[in-house]
């Protein structure tokens, strides 16, 4: 007696009518006016590869880890919202069976492969509506925004709380908190993680706005090595928290850009800090950069006791009480060098009066140069530094024209 061959592949002719079958069956259905629309968009020959493949299994043994119905609706779920549905897989089965009928194969052999096949049809039946609201459901996942896929507004507080816990007991993080009110930074990490997972209005620079927020930390030493121990217990919270790997590494995707901030952050803050201090000593007086008034008492009687001793000047300061000069001498720098020179003030004439009588017994242009020499060694002598010193004769250097003229008019 002969013993059949167990499985059915076998008994129709194996993997030579397998091949035979496929190709026959592919030339049926792709001339079908009415399933060639859904076999524009494919390779024929990969498509007649994976239908060996599926034909194989289902007549042997299909293996138990494969749910054939969701195996055939994710293969055919691109061609259901396209309009696949049990029509179409009927005529698709009538060539099928054509397709044996034509390779001879016995009546019984071909009503037991439509008997594996035809319990597929529920999947046709169902399979557009089912892929419609697939499509749909994926489309409002997409729109829903990641805070509420993370568990919305509730599952934000109870993060923050646990992210701060381990923020500040970490050795190398809790100095950046000495001293900060915890009530006021979680406020704000909610407010920024409320715009970072729904959406970032495009009028904020994020990276502006992160800066300055931490502009004093950077210059305490925050940097990135930082940003990478926030990011870890960021992580770490989330998966405390049951989130799914999925979200926390959409929640890592909106974090991770924001690290380059923290590894410029140091730097740029110093720089900053310096041109801000550079900025606010050039808009200050001339007199505060030298050093206010305790230097310009100082300047001026350093100014007098190189003056009194000048041969060629001492002269002109015969019988004048120097109390009273220098007091005069600092009224007027105070003056020049505070830009508080009253707008009706002649300069040149007040200083032309205020040296009448020293005109009268020779005091010229020369004189002023040595006065302005020993000006200059005073600060010098004190330790202004020479752009100070520049700025300071350029005060100066304009009156030598009243030391020319002397008396003349």
């Amino acid at each position: 007696e002969q013993i059949m061959p167990e499985y059915l592949l076998d008994r129709i002719g194996g993997e030579p009518a397998l091949e035979a079958a496929v190709d026959v069956f592919y030339g049926k259905v792709v001339a079908d006016d009415k399933l060639a629309e859904f076999f524009k968009s494919s390779t024929i020959e990969t498509l007649k590869e994976h239908q060996r493949k599926f034909l194989r299994m289902a007549f042997t043994t299909i293996p138990k880890s494969i749910n054939v119905e969701d195996f055939m609706y994710d293969k055919h779920r691109r061609l259901f919202l396209e309009g696949l549905n049990e029509t179409h897989f009927d005529l698709v089965a009538g060539h099928f069976v054509a397709t044996l009928e034509k390779l001879g194969v016995p009546a019984d052999q071909i009503k037991e492969a439509t008997d594996i096949v035809l319990p597929l049809r529920p999947i046709f039946e169902q399979g557009a509506a089912k892929a419609k609201n697939s499509a749909e459901e994926e489309k409002e996942e997409e729109t829903r925004t990641l805070l509420k896929r993370l568990g919305g507004e509730a599952a934000l507080e109870a993060a923050v709380d646990i992210f701060y816990d381990k923020l500040v007991a970490d050795a190398d993080l809790a100095p950046f908190f000495a001293g900060r009110d915890m009530d006021q930074l979680k406020h704000h990490q909610r407010q920024f993680m409320t715009i970072a997972f729904t959406k970032i209005p495009d009028s904020l620079d994020v990276g502006k706005f992160m800066f300055e927020k931490h502009e004093k930390l950077f210059l305490m030493g925050l940097s990135e090595m930082h940003f990478d121990g926030v990011a870890g217990h960021f992580i770490a919270t989330l998966n405390s928290m049951g989130v799914e790997q999925k979200l926390i590494d959409e929640a890592v995707a909106v974090i991770a850009p924001l690290r380059p901030i923290f590894e410029q952050g140091a730097a740029k803050a110093k720089a900053r800090e310096e041109d801000k201090k550079e900025e606010e000593e050039q808009q200050a007086h001339l007199l505060e950069r030298i050093g206010g008034e305790p230097a310009l008492e100082a300047a001026v009687n350093e100014f007098y006791t190189r003056l009194v001793v000048d041969k060629d000047l001492e002269q002109f300061f015969v019988g004048v009480p120097l109390d009273v000069l220098k007091s005069h001498q600092e009224a007027f720098m105070r003056m020049a060098f505070s830009d508080s020179v009253p707008d009706d003030l002649d300069v040149a004439a007040h200083m032309r009066a205020k040296h009448y009588r020293l005109f009268a017994i020779g005091l010229n242009e020369k004189h002023f140069d040595k006065v302005a020499t020993h000006f200059v060694e005073t600060l010098q002598h004190l330790g202004v530094v020479q752009a100070l010193i520049d700025e300071a004769v350029q005060h100066i250097a304009p009156l030598r024209v009243v030391f020319e003229k002397g008396l003349k008019k």
